[in-house]
């Protein structure tokens, strides 16, 4: 009896909006056979090169890959034990049922409680998630530790996914919002307890999918958000930042021009720091942004040109810009700042929304044009339906950022 278990990426059936695929295995068993998707995060198609067909592992030792790889070796393992205890019923076992009995075993996470399931999300679902930036996991993580401290506190350690209710939830609203003298636990604002709450909803989200719930416990719950109005980078600030006078700081410099860039290009941090050389072609940039994967196409200004143009060629794997940590950016802006004598905070962020508002004083209007430079989503826009934003248009928006900043910089 000749029963083979074979591990694949299955690219036939590529999602080919966001260019990814799924892992499968396919059970072969006196020439029937059976196939299944696995439920790990689907590969990106970038990430095809690291598959070893022979071994049909990861060969990269990166942490995304291991997490693969691991996953891979115990289906592989349950598989081989599978055979050793049914060895005496295998000519009356199709190979469904040991694809049924695999993909049950990692699929739901049945046998863990709660807390288990939630942390074995973070492991396979989101750390593994290539489309996903680095902070965003790092905020993922805090809010399940978040999550985690409250099941512990409220001695829910025996709650399965399944029993995980409504009033629950509420109760976690409120676990956040009070302060804890004992574990030094600060009481959080409303607009922070809606940050966990929607990195948690996701979790809950995949158990409705797999029709383990019916329902979203945390569908709906929110806190109460008192909205605060921080300070925008002013016109005559963000000059004082390209005035500023350096000297002969080379590293000042360097994260002064990753800022600079996000601002001529409303680009996150994320976004803009891995690009290279052949992510631009002729001046324009077309990619899917990795927070909403939502595209942004845009024809680069002179301004934004010429910062790469300072760098071309002397970075590694032909980036367009330096290598700089995002945390190390926001620090070194903060230096900066303080030298320009600017009395309020700035951040990377502050640079999307600086180039948001000069969109507005370009004189773009259009919302589907605004929205296509942005990167923000159009399903909602009737005009998506009507306006096909072509290279023409977006030339022509060009033309108007090239002249704002002219004029602004003068």
């Amino acid at each position: 009896m000749n029963t083979s278990l074979k591990f694949f990426i299955n690219k036939a059936k590529e999602n080919k909006k966001l260019e990814r695929s799924s892992i499968c295995l396919r059970i072969v068993q006196n020439k029937s056979k059976a196939e299944g998707k696995l439920s790990l995060v689907p590969v990106h198609k970038e990430d095809y090169k690291f598959w070893n067909i022979k071994t049909q592992r990861f060969d990269s030792k990166q942490k995304r890959f291991n997490s693969y790889n691991l996953m891979l070796n115990a289906l592989e393992n349950e598989f081989h034990n599978y055979l050793r205890e049914n060895r005496h019923d295998l000519a009356s076992i199709r190979p469904k049922a040991i694809r049924d009995h695999l993909l049950d075993r990692n699929n739901g996470d049945k046998n863990l409680n709660l807390l288990e399931s939630i942390k074995s999300y973070y492991v396979n679902d989101i750390l593994p998630d290539r489309d996903k930036a680095k902070g965003t996991k790092k905020n993922y993580n805090k809010s399940i530790n978040h999550f985690s401290n409250f099941i512990t506190k409220s001695n829910l350690f025996h709650l399965t996914p399944e029993e995980f209710k409504r009033q629950h939830a509420h109760k976690f609203l409120d676990y956040l919002k009070k302060p804890d003298n004992k574990t030094g636990k600060i009481a959080l604002k409303g607009q922070s307890i809606n940050a966990i709450v929607k990195n948690i909803k996701p979790y809950f989200n995949k158990l409705q999918l797999e029709e383990r719930i019916i329902s979203n416990p945390f569908e709906g719950v929110r806190a109460i958000e008192k909205k605060s109005i921080k300070p925008r980078l002013s016109n005559e600030d963000f000059l004082r930042i390209i005035e500023l006078n350096l000297g002969n700081d080379i590293k000042l410099e360097a994260y002064r021009d990753i800022f600079l860039f996000l601002c001529f290009t409303g680009l996150s941090y994320c976004d803009a720091i891995d690009l290279t050389s052949s992510d631009v072609k002729n001046g324009y940039i077309e990619l899917c942004r990795r927070k909403s994967k939502i595209r942004v196409k845009q024809y680069l200004t002179k301004q934004a040109k010429s910062i790469i143009q300072k760098y071309e060629g002397e970075q590694p794997e032909n980036r367009i810009l330096p290598k700089r940590s995002l945390d190390k950016l926001n620090l070194n802006l903060k230096i900066m700042v303080l030298m320009a004598g600017i009395d309020y905070n700035v951040s990377s962020y502050s640079a999307r929304r600086f180039f948001r508002q000069s969109i507005y004083e370009a004189g773009i209007r259009e919302s589907l044009v605004v929205k296509t430079l942005m990167g923000h989503t159009t399903t909602k826009d009737m005009d998506s339906h009507y306006l096909y934003v072509n290279d023409s248009i977006l030339k022509d928006a060009r033309k108007k950022l090239n002249k704002h900043f002219k004029k602004l910089m003068l």
